[in-house]
């Protein structure tokens, strides 16, 4: 058995051909020695298994069959994962480089944290940046009965906090990230912020999730925010959501935000790796 990684990243993939070899060498390009690479794929009938093939040197575990939708491969990762911490990538998304490395040197400085969580940056299909998006950290007094401003695979948690609420909801196919979070609230945990962009969110007609950033009312999604409320307890009031518009402000992170998108936006990412690398 080959030394235990500190992360599992896992990639849940299904026909996402198109983004999905930027997506694993978003995550080969970071230190190897630290992670493991579990790839779950949908039983795809693109070129997604020829591209996973090409690089199965590099990946710890790979499986492709029909699985009962985005959460339920995402259980599947996880439960064969052997790391201390999880994340996840979906197959459209990017890793930021040198994120790992990163959060492992950040973990270490705070210990007794379970949960952490950085920032997102959004691009169109091609790649092209439209938003930086950065939050604060958690404030008890802004996320009671607000929202748990955490983006997605920007989240990095402790496996023992994954396994304790039972994994993903296999009812959620859009906010099953949500009402993950909401159930680690539940058991008490907070998450700790850490002030980088680790992941790219990719937005295109494509994607479950998308249209909503673009204005689009979804039914299905709005239908599922509710069941998740009413599951978890956990309703929004409109005073919380003030709360966090002046937290936002106070903190900085609005302006910090703001002026990021000023400086990048119609960059293409691959522009701004090369920046931020040099």
């Amino acid at each position: 058995m080959s030394k235990i990684p500190f992360f599992s990243v896992i990639i849940v993939n299904y026909n996402g051909g198109l983004y999905l070899e930027s997506a694993i060498k978003s995550v080969l390009n970071q230190n190897k020695s630290l992670f493991e690479l579990i790839i779950i794929d949908g039983k795809s009938t693109d070129n997604s298994l020829d591209i996973i093939n090409n690089y199965s040197s590099n990946i710890d575990y790979f499986i492709s069959e029909k699985d009962e939708g985005q959460s339920d491969a995402f259980n599947k990762g996880f439960n064969l994962a052997r790391g201390e911490y999880f994340l996840w990538l979906n197959s459209d998304d990017l890793l930021m480089p040198n994120c790992l490395n990163h959060a492992f040197d950040f973990i270490h400085k705070n210990p007794g944290n379970f949960w952490f969580v950085a920032n997102t940056i959004f691009t169109d299909e091609e790649g092209f940046i439209l938003k930086c998006s950065k939050a604060p950290d958690w404030y008890d007094w802004a996320i009671e009965n607000g929202v748990i401003y955490v983006n997605g695979p920007t989240s990095i948690f402790h496996r023992e906090l994954f396994y304790k609420v039972g994994g993903f909801d296999l009812n959620c196919h859009y906010s099953m990230d949500t009402d993950l979070w909401m159930r680690f609230k539940k058991l008490g945990y907070n998450f700790k912020r850490i002030n980088q962009y680790y992941w790219c969110f990719r937005i295109h007609k494509g994607s479950k999730t998308s249209g909503t950033l673009l204005g689009q009312i979804n039914n299905k999604l709005n239908a599922e925010a509710e069941y998740i409320s009413q599951k978890n307890n956990y309703y929004y009031s409109k005073i919380s959501r003030v709360k966090q518009i002046f937290l936002k402000i106070f903190t900085g992170s609005f302006l910090f935000s703001q002026y990021d998108t000023f400086r990048f936006k119609r960059v293409h990412i691959e522009q701004y790796l090369n920046f931020q690398n040099n």
